[in-house]
């Protein structure tokens, strides 16, 4: 499967016009193809904000998105996203949410790929199921399967697994490094979870308030497979530690204004 490399460039974001409030200052960073890349930072940072803008549902006030140096100017299925509520059509059976883009692609054989990528989240025995009818890490797991099934040479997660109990999400995050290390998309994937980050990244991005911006590019550097036992490594410790001082110094900012109302 091939990848896209990503490019930010000076990328900004204001909600009520030139005086409104700052969602994005100045964003700038590149995206290798087949990265996968953690976005971390506390809550109101614009984490959620700078994965909309990628995906093409919000304009930029300011700046670009570069998709193999090609501007995104709206949304497109090289990007495929999935949101932390797994935003399944409740009418229709996991098998037919998974086929919705590709039959709206055009392709001839929609349902025979939609049972294929099912079948990679292992969910192929659940195809005639609704989602009120699925666990939560049941229709997460189909939502992923949707975004894979349309091929996207990038796949943008929104916090995917924080609404998932701990037992689950492991899985998932598991099940997900198993599928882009075969695939190697380039993955763009927002948390605010150290953990979560330091399993998954190659590179984590740590965005900060006041103003909502980069703070720091922590290349990991943890050989893979990393298994659960990576959390004893030395280099995972330290990297941790640097993450929790940083995201907890952001996070001061936020009690310290509202302190001062």
């Amino acid at each position: 499967m091939v990848s896209s490399g990503l490019r930010l460039n000076e990328l900004s974001v204001r909600f009520g016009g030139p005086q409104g409030t700052i969602g994005l200052d100045r964003i700038g960073l590149e995206i290798k193809p087949g990265e996968f890349v953690v976005i971390l930072g506390p809550s109101g940072c614009g984490k959620s904000t700078l994965l909309n803008v990628i995906a093409g549902f919000e304009k930029p006030t300011s700046g670009t998105v570069e998709v193999d140096g090609q501007p995104v100017l709206k949304p497109g299925p090289e990007r495929a996203v999935v949101f932390q509520q797994h935003s399944l059509f409740p009418w229709m059976t996991a098998l037919d949410n998974v086929a919705f883009g590709l039959k709206r692609l055009g392709k001839a054989d929609a349902v025979d790929q939609a049972r294929h990528y099912l079948g990679l989240v292992g969910l192929l025995e659940i195809a005639g199921k609704y989602p009120h009818q699925l666990s939560g890490g049941m229709q997460q797991r189909v939502g992923l399967a949707r975004a894979l099934a349309v091929e996207p040479k990038i796949l943008l997660m929104d916090e995917p697994f924080g609404a998932l109990d701990a037992q689950t999400r492991i899985l998932m995050q598991e099940q997900l490094v198993k599928l882009w290390e075969e695939w190697r998309h380039t993955v763009v994937f927002v948390t605010h979870d150290i953990d979560e980050a330091l399993y998954l990244a190659d590179r984590v991005v740590v965005m900060g308030v006041k103003p909502n911006s980069v703070r720091g590019v922590f290349n990991i550097g943890i050989p893979r497979p990393r298994g659960r036992e990576v959390r004893l490594n030395e280099n995972y410790q330290q990297l941790y530690q640097e993450l929790f001082n940083l995201i907890r110094q952001e996070s001061l900012k936020s009690f310290k204004s509202g302190s001062e109302l």
